[in-house]
């Protein structure tokens, strides 16, 4: 079966615009966050939203008077929001100063994933404080999926580390779904099991087998700040 489309001058024309703002978009996006004042005013908007739970929302330019100089600025931030795709294209402004203003799905969550890449940045620069001097440790590259063995020589566990680094790494339970997706449960286990052998202070056997396992997890998590994290901190526990 077989289906034939055909697009008049129109149709191609307003194609060959959607894909220029799209790629405009993207390029910019690459390049830097909302302008404030566009955050500003995506606040403001979000908040009616919450109110009265519509994504199609009305405004006047007094609805936005916590702005500066909102009369200059509004069809830069309009713009602005448009190229981010934080609101549809159809949304307009008309001469009486009056809005509609379309939300699309980037628009409502962009604080929520604004804010957790602030939380993976912050992961990030945690990770600096992990790396050090390494003794007794393997090192994997270029490798997806896969797993490894090793012997320990240390021969006793500083339980007071091992409890800050659980912690440490607890402090992100919310995102390891996003980053291990269906194994986040497996390392939540991993961790409150020694979580509980370290408050007991026994089975310091169990305790490195537990780490070495929760660090072949993370090795095959690509491109994960919390991965990156776990396995450098391991590292740091066995020096």
């Amino acid at each position: 079966m077989s289906v034939s489309i055909k697009f008049n001058k129109q149709g191609i024309e307003k194609i060959k615009k959607q894909m220029e703002r799209e790629l405009n978009r993207q390029i910019q996006i690459g390049v830097r966050d909302l302008r404030k004042d566009s955050e500003k005013f995506l606040e403001i908007v979000l908040r009616k939203r919450e109110k009265i739970g519509e994504d199609a929302l009305s405004f006047g330019l007094e609805d936005f008077k916590e702005i500066p100089n909102i009369q200059m600025n509004i069809k830069t931030i309009l713009d602005d929001l448009k190229i981010h795709g934080c609101i549809s294209d159809n949304s307009s402004m008309y001469v009486t100063g009056e809005m509609d203003i379309y939300l699309t799905m980037e628009g409502i969550e962009y604080f929520k994933d604004k804010e957790r890449v602030n939380q993976l940045e912050q992961m990030s620069s945690n990770v600096t404080n992990f790396y050090g001097p390494v003794n007794n440790m393997q090192m994997q590259q270029g490798t997806v999926n896969s797993t490894q063995t090793q012997t320990i020589s240390t021969e006793s566990v500083d339980f007071d580390k091992v409890a800050e680094f659980v912690e440490k790494i607890k402090k992100y339970d919310s995102l390891l779904e996003d980053e291990y997706g269906e194994q986040a449960t497996e390392v939540r286990e991993k961790l409150n099991e020694i979580s509980s052998l370290v408050q007991k202070k026994e089975n310091t056997g169990r305790i490195k087998s537990l780490l070495i396992e929760l660090k072949n997890l993370s090795v095959g998590v690509g491109g994960s700040l919390i991965a990156t994290g776990i396995i450098e901190g391991i590292k740091l526990l066995f020096m």
